[in-house]
């Protein structure tokens, strides 16, 4: 379980500014020409050019170069120092074991020898459990020598090692990911005061697998006026309820995670919420209060997740929306559907009317509506059922967002079910602003199968009536770019949906 943790925690953390580790990592890769014999040629180099290639190098390697002569000592020591827990293991320890205290000293000689500033530290190796005094340490030298970004992850197990409330003093942070710890209580006196000065800098934070109250999260919003990026990676129900009230919060992640309730109660500047948790099956409640700069939202799911938009619960039951049920601001959308469970379909249809100015749609099938078919439509021949269900789609009410602004729409996992196909039908019916319909097909190894959900495709593209000639369907086998969690986060990104 460990490893599963790690395995799913490690893709949420910071990219490494260095290469993956080289096979001969442990090797001396830096000497002197002249210590070989040759001119030395780099020692000439001026020092701010010196500054910038020991700021690219790993930790080892930057010592070792350090080493060779008084100048490069003082070179490396005045330049900002990245430090990574991995660089500083040995081959010959990940043959026959780490030592975790002999690594833990390692680290704490890197943060004695260098004055600071250090830009990166990203420590993921550390087996923390037996290590309070070296960890202890490390916070008191991050919070003395400037640390900006840090990476700090214990090694399971155990799951609930005590995270030093010196933490909390580490104020020149802009990026802090923590994983795998029990955070520290922030009621206790011994706690910075709750107030901007704590965190003043912090734009990024993410929280992974890591126990917490909600009075914990509450602290440390309040403490973080320059927080854009705030995420919960892998946690498991502690916080159960996530109330996020923040003036500057602009992308808030669920991700991999379990919670009873998410409510963005005060986020003027939210422009992307994300929602991933495949496979759960844990009811959570979406609360929307006030997000009027809200333009990536997904992925809703229509069988977990309970939708509230203001103090209205939607559900396929209520009456029609109204404003104080929609969200305009919002331009790309994606929802997950099993398409074979008729109060998903018509609980997305409710949905979209919430939505009315999307322009980029996202709908992924929950599963094959074949192996999934719930309803026997009381004993009715297929062709009667066939008949019902025409009805039921051609009835479907105007849907704003699809009639008038939706220009992109993608099927993701389409196994051409009777629904799927009729919601698609729809789409390129009545969607006057259409420009690309692209389809994901399920993965499926049955030849047979997937030749029969091509030629349905391509019998509806030539029978549908497209609202807007430019409309062009585009059938793929895989989607286009990944789904991942660096993706998702990435604010440059205006669509992070896959397809």
């Amino acid at each position: 379980m460990a490893n599963h943790i790690l395995q799913i925690v490690y893709p949420c953390l910071p990219e490494s500014p260095f290469p993956a580790l080289d096979p001969d990592f442990d090797k001396p890769s830096y000497s002197s020409d002249a210590a070989a014999g040759g001119e030395d040629r780099i020692s000439a180099l001026p020092d701010d050019l010196l500054r910038n290639i020991f700021s690219r190098l790993r930790v080892k390697d930057a010592g070792r170069a350090a080493a060779t002569s008084p100048r490069w000592r003082d070179i490396w020591r005045s330049t900002p120092c990245a430090l990574e827990d991995r660089h500083l293991i040995r081959r010959v320890d990940l043959e026959d074991g780490i030592d975790w205290s002999a690594l833990a000293a390692a680290v704490s000689r890197v943060l004695v020898a260098h004055p600071g500033p250090f830009r990166w530290v990203h420590l993921t190796w550390n087996f923390m459990g037996s290590q309070e005094e070296a960890l202890a340490k490390w916070l008191r030298l991050f919070a003395a020598k400037g640390v900006e970004n840090l990476v700090l992850v214990n090694r399971p197990w155990p799951l609930d090692v005590a995270l030093p409330a010196s933490i909390l003093r580490c104020s020149a942070l802009r990026r802090l990911y923590i994983g795998v710890w029990h955070f520290p209580d922030t009621s206790r006196r011994t706690v910075p005061p709750r107030g901007p000065d704590v965190f003043p800098h912090l734009q990024e934070l993410g929280i992974c697998h890591t126990i917490m109250d909600e009075r914990d999260l509450d602290y440390l919003l309040a403490c973080s006026p320059q927080l854009k990026i705030l995420s919960f990676n892998v946690s498991y129900g502690f916080p159960s309820r996530l109330e996020i009230s923040s003036r500057s919060l602009c992308c808030m992640l669920l991700w991999f995670s379990m919670a009873e309730e998410l409510a963005m109660v005060h986020t003027p500047r939210l422009q992307r919420l994300i929602i991933y948790t495949p496979g759960e099956g844990q009811t959570l409640r979406v609360k929307i209060g006030h997000a009027p700069q809200l333009t990536v939202l997904g992925y809703l799911e229509t069988a977990a997740h309970v939708l509230e938009i203001g103090n209205t619960v939607i559900t396929a039951g209520v009456p029609n929306v109204s404003p104080h049920t929609m969200l305009p601001s919002v331009k790309v959308l994606a929802l997950k559907v099993n398409f074979a469970v008729t109060s998903e379909v018509k609980t997305m249809l409710r949905f979209l009317r919430c939505f009315p100015q999307v322009e980029t749609l996202h709908v992924m099938s929950d599963d094959s509506e074949e192996e999934n078919e719930e309803e026997n439509h009381d004993g009715n021949t297929a062709a009667e059922a066939s008949a019902e269900l025409s009805k039921f789609w051609q009835e479907v009410d105007p849907i704003e967002c699809v009639e008038a602004h939706v220009k992109k729409v993608v099927l993701f996992q389409f196994s051409s079910g009777a629904n799927e196909l009729e919601f698609l039908k729809l789409v390129l019916e009545r969607g006057l602003m259409m420009e690309n319909a692209v389809v994901v097909l399920a993965g499926s190894k049955d030849a047979a199968n997937a030749a029969a959900t091509l030629g349905k495709l391509q019998s509806l593209a030539s029978t549908a009536k497209l609202a807007a000639e430019r409309c062009a369907l585009e059938i793929l086998a895989r989607p286009r770019g990944s789904w991942t969690y660096r993706r998702a986060s990435d604010l440059s990104v205006s669509d992070p949906f896959p397809g």
